[in-house]
């Protein structure tokens, strides 16, 4: 698992991850917000709603349950932020190069 690209900020679970966008499925395009340390799971770019975790030995996506580390799911890049409208969560400060 790489780092997240964009992050929205650090994740107030575990205190030490970075909670990034992932983009996921191809053919019905969603959002998550996933912490790169802890795995937690928000539904919505925003870390003061409640949180999930996805199973241990599978981790699946909450919404299609596809693979999260598969090849239907990945972080999400400038354009896919833009497709989701989360561009304005992103703290620039936490991004990594595209």
């Amino acid at each position: 698992m790489m780092n997240p690209l964009h992050s929205i900020g650090f994740c107030p679970v575990c205190g030490g991850g970075l909670c990034g966008v992932r983009l996921c499925s191809e053919d019905s395009p969603h959002g998550l917000i996933i912490c790169d340390e802890c795995e937690a799971i928000w539904l919505q770019p925003a870390l003061r709603t409640p949180h999930q975790y996805p199973s241990a030995e599978a981790a699946k996506c909450p919404v299609c349950d596809r693979d999260l580390w598969g090849e239907s799911s990945r972080w999400a890049g400038e354009t896919e932020l833009k497709l989701l409208g989360w561009e304005k969560a992103i703290d620039p400060e936490l991004n990594q190069d595209d």
